[in-house]
């Protein structure tokens, strides 16, 4: 089992607290702003039973364990997959529970008087840190269970008694923080219950979730959803006539927004892989359709961004080299390359470089005399399930160099999934439609009675695209030259640090499994011969 390195834990504890402060704070300034206005709005979770609770002043020391036991739990967990799954819950367990906040927000209703012994000073303090409000469920309670059970095996000793001993002092240390939620007046028993219930949900949950990136989509969506609405609520509070119609949009779009997320997160958590006509489609020549758009307008406002950041990306990264993306020849007739989506103003110059090592779309006055007689083809092969292809660009700049063909593939990969999770036949087939495009263009015969005509030949393009050309684009193009037997599991590291060196490509994206599997797939030659 790998032991994740300190580096590693402290980033993960940063995401979780991140999350934690943004969200918890931004729902507290929720609640605090409703009750000030409308106090009606706020809810009163106290029971009969609540009023048979003493306060003890005391249980204010195992309440600030809490944040103790949360930062102390990174650095315990042995395994990164202990420390994965730690994260995923207590984020899970944060989202879930912001939203519930915002939905159900609540308030403690008993009045607590800060006692003047020594634990005043820690009462103080929490009254400054953190106000009445985001009571169900109790976070307290909710992390309080995840922790215990993510710290249940951390001691292994071949001395029965010191794991009991350490299981015993974790499970007292966990219910002290638990029961301190309702002894320091800072939640009522409701809250408490939902606070288990929450902690079950979510350990049921993240059993199931099969990588990081479900999460991730979850976050995002939650996150989005809580900045507009909240944010609608502000701008609509803060005009001097308040419009309701603003927050009720801001709602709507928010609504839009997390939807989103959360059908991408679904797409995600798929065991098989996804299929353009369930999720995203695209037209003939890559544009992605109106029904896709209505789906996941922000998603694809966002990669489109992504997308013009990548342009960027490559001119700084390259910014010495005056074409950074250049074309690798399997043979002399067929030539690879791996993009970004490009734009429209860039189409341009990388076609003309790709095909002819020049910049412009018109030919240099030294070539014009002597130009070559050979016909070009481009196959673009489209990675990129969220953003629309450049293919349409590609034909239109394509449209005036000696009527060069534009074929157009498409397999429909999410950002950063794992290209394991494609079926191997799909790749299989579409290395294999791209073969039979390849082949499927005859030279012409040679003019005998010309000796000076030179024969035509057919160079193909083969231009693998993504949204950014870090990932898909360039993982999807290694597997297709190992298929074609250019590469072999033995050179293809070397390859990728020699051509794509800019390349994201860890070990968890392109498994060394899948590498060896497709390099058994070496059926494609291209004849020196014509046919």
């Amino acid at each position: 089992m790998q032991t994740p390195s300190n580096l590693n834990r402290f980033k993960h504890l940063c995401l979780a607290l991140s999350i934690f402060y943004l969200l918890y704070n931004l729902t507290t300034f929720y609640s605090v702003s409703l009750y000030t206005r409308y106090p009606s709005q706020i809810h009163n979770l106290a029971t009969p039973f609540d009023n048979a609770i003493p306060f003890i002043p005391a249980m204010i020391i195992p309440y600030s364990w809490s944040l103790v036991l949360f930062v102390a739990s990174f650095f315990l967990v042995r395994t990164s997959t202990q420390l994965f799954l730690l994260t995923y819950r207590l984020i899970l367990a944060t989202i879930f529970a912001c939203l519930i906040f915002y939905l159900y927000p609540a308030r403690f209703s008993f009045r607590r008087v800060v006692p003047d012994d020594w634990t005043q000073f820690g009462y103080q303090f929490l009254q400054l840190v953190d106000k009445p409000f985001n009571q169900l469920p109790s976070l307290h309670v909710s992390y309080a269970v995840l922790l215990g059970v993510s710290l249940w095996d951390v001691v292994a000793s071949k001395k029965k008694w010191s794991s009991i001993t350490y299981r015993l002092l974790l499970t007292g240390i966990c219910t002290l923080i638990a029961l301190s939620t309702v002894l320091t007046y800072q939640h009522h028993l409701l809250d408490m219950l939902g606070g288990v219930v929450l902690a079950v949900a979510v350990l049921i949950l993240s059993n199931r979730i099969r990588n990081a990136l479900v999460i991730k989509h979850l976050t995002l969506g939650m996150i989005g959803f809580l900045l507009l609405a909240i944010g609608g609520f502000y701008l609509t509070n803060m005009t001097v006539i308040a419009f309701e119609s603003i927050e009720t949009l801001a709602i709507i779009i928010a609504l839009y927004w997390l939807i989103s997320f959360t059908i991408l997160a679904c797409a995600y958590q798929q065991v098989t892989p996804m299929r353009d006509a369930r999720w995203f489609q695209k037209s003939n020549n890559g544009r992605l359709t109106l029904y896709t758009w209505m789906k996941f307008a922000p998603i694809i406002i966002v990669y489109n961004s992504m997308s013009f950041l990548g342009q960027w990306y490559f001119r700084v990264f390259s910014k010495s080299q005056r074409y950074p993306l250049t074309a690798y020849a399997i043979y002399d007739k067929v030539n690879v390359v791996a993009s970004p989506r490009l734009t429209q103003t860039d189409v341009s110059s990388h076609l003309t470089y790709w095909l002819f090592g020049h910049t412009s779309l018109e030919w240099p006055s030294s070539l014009e005399s002597n130009r070559p007689s050979a016909r070009y083809q481009i196959i673009v092969v489209d990675l990129a399930a969220e953003i629309s292809s450049h293919t349409h660009y590609l034909e239109i700049a394509a449209k005036d160099i000696m009527s060069t063909p534009v074929h157009y593939l498409y397999l429909p990969l999410l950002d950063l999934q794992p290209l394991n999770d494609v079926l191997l036949q799909d790749y299989i087939d579409l290395f294999k439609r791209i073969e039979s495009l390849t082949q499927s263009v005859k030279p012409r015969a040679i003019n005998a009675d010309n000796e000076n005509q030179q024969e035509d030949s057919i160079i193909t393009l083969i231009n693998f695209h993504c949204v950014m050309g870090l990932s898909r684009s360039i993982g999807v193009q290694v597997l297709y030259l190992l298929y074609c037997g250019t590469l072999t599991v033995y050179n293809y590291q070397s390859w990728i640090e020699q051509y794509y060196p800019h390349a994201h490509l860890k070990d968890a994206y392109l498994p060394q499994s899948l590498v060896e599997t497709m390099a058994n797939y070496k059926s494609v030659t291209y004849s020196t011969e014509p046919e």
